[in-house]
């Protein structure tokens, strides 16, 4: 299991999906995810049939220890295991637990997953230009920005930047020692 004081993450599961749409429908969740919106369950199940197949997608759903209550979602995306390289996201669905630095436990199982159990060399995200919390999150926990695609990415009714962070497996092993 992967885990960490107060959380752990497993593969999303069909009764994980209700909570999924719940929070991709949020309004307040939904200004800085880069998700076709609103979301029907039933697009969602269809989603969640087509990810199964899927082996360049690690989908999980974040579990909080103490109430083993669903609070998010994360995982790997456009996994290139030739380019040894995936996409991370994450979102904290459950609005109940924002501000309890729950990103600082999840980022962390995700790296080691990626890096140690993939073996891939570079775990890369995308953030809208209005998720400056996030940014701080992923600085906080090692990313480094490399660059903005300037509006690139239309949400919500207009085009937003997106900001290009990423950390690498040299970075990772360098923290382990």
């Amino acid at each position: 299991m992967l885990e960490s004081e107060r959380v752990f993450i497993r593969l999303i599961e069909r009764e994980d999906l209700v909570f999924r749409t719940e929070w991709i429908n949020d309004e307040e969740v939904a200004q800085t995810l880069m998700f076709d919106w609103p979301l029907s369950l039933a697009g969602t199940h269809k989603w969640f049939e087509q990810q199964l197949l899927d082996n360049t997608r690690k989908n999980f759903v974040i579990i909080d220890k103490s109430s083993d209550t669903p609070i998010g979602i994360t995982g790997l995306r456009d996994i290139n295991y030739r380019q040894l390289r995936a996409q991370f996201y994450m979102t904290i669905g459950n609005k109940d637990f924002w501000g309890k630095r729950i990103p600082d436990e999840v980022i962390p199982i995700v790296l080691e997953y990626a890096f140690e159990e993939l073996a891939l060399n570079r775990v890369y995200l995308y953030t809208l230009d209005n998720n400056e919390r996030a940014r701080r999150v992923y600085e906080r926990n090692g990313f480094i920005q490399e660059g903005i695609l300037h509006n690139h990415f239309f949400c919500r009714g207009a085009y937003r930047d997106l900001w290009v962070m990423a950390f690498l497996k040299r970075q990772w092993l360098g923290r382990k020692r």
